[in-house]
């Protein structure tokens, strides 16, 4: 069988209906002025059928902060103090999962509906493939060593449970959330090669993107992170320069074979 020349373009999510309660977590995430704290975003619908404008809707669910107010008595007989609460702890999100293999294998985790990222490094030689049984499907498809970052559960309604992989030499695979995994860039600007998972602040309505020394394809998502409107910006193959309209805050996935960058425009 011949190696592809290149990879194709990751596929993109049908389009779904909105599920109510559904909330994908993202914490603790400081992005410039704004701070994006114990909420979530699920994908509540993506439409669309114009490969360069493709949107979707995320919702991001309001805070609901339960709050205790104290009442004071004035009874002149009592002496009882009135008792308190500890308050309690958080729980904090388990670590990142890590798996690691050499050559083909399935990699089966607990089913998963949230959105997270995962990074998979192989030191191979030939054909590496990584597929989820998620919408996302195929997530990696590179010949050589490989090392990046793809998201998974994007859509509503998603479910991961295993990852197929096709490797020649070893590799890690790890999975964790957004906060944990995903580079931040409070200042909505970035640089960096090969794919990636990047949180992007500030109030920036579009971006200035390129790409150099790549030759296969380079695409770029984006979702807004406080309208939750988005999509496909960039489908391109080789080097890019160009603006397209990116609104900021937004959660950003990257595929690219060369040196990219995003720049407020």
């Amino acid at each position: 069988m011949s190696s592809p020349q290149y990879a194709p373009p990751p596929q993109q999510p049908p389009a779904v209906k909105k599920r109510r309660g559904r909330v994908l977590v993202i914490a603790g995430i400081a992005v410039g002025a704004v701070m994006l704290l114990c909420c979530g975003i699920g994908v509540a619908s993506i439409a669309g059928k114009d490969d360069k404008t493709k949107t979707a809707a995320v919702s991001i669910p309001s805070e609901h902060a339960a709050s205790a107010t104290a009442v004071a008595t004035t009874e002149p007989t009592s002496t009882e103090e009135t008792p308190t609460t500890a308050p309690t702890a958080t729980k904090p999100a388990p670590k990142p999962r890590v798996y690691k293999g050499r050559g083909d294998d399935i990699v089966e985790i607990p089913p998963t509906t949230d959105l997270a990222v995962v990074v998979f490094d192989c030191r191979c030689s030939s054909n590496t493939v990584l597929k989820s049984d998620g919408p996302e499907s195929l997530l990696v498809n590179e010949i050589g060593a490989y090392k990046g970052k793809r998201w998974i559960n994007m859509a509503d309604d998603s479910q991961t449970s295993q990852f197929e992989i096709e490797a020649s030499g070893s590799w890690t695979l790890t999975l964790g959330t957004v906060d944990q995994l995903a580079r931040k860039a409070p200042s909505g600007k970035i640089t960096g090669k090969g794919d990636d998972v990047v949180v992007l602040g500030g109030a920036a309505t579009k971006a200035r993107i390129t790409h150099t020394k790549g030759q296969s394809n380079f695409v770029v998502e984006a979702y807004n992170l406080e309208s939750g409107q988005g999509g496909l910006l960039i489908n391109e193959i080789g080097g890019y320069s160009g603006t397209r309209p990116l609104q900021a805050p937004a959660l950003v996935q990257i595929t690219a074979d060369g040196n990219w960058s995003i720049t407020p425009a």
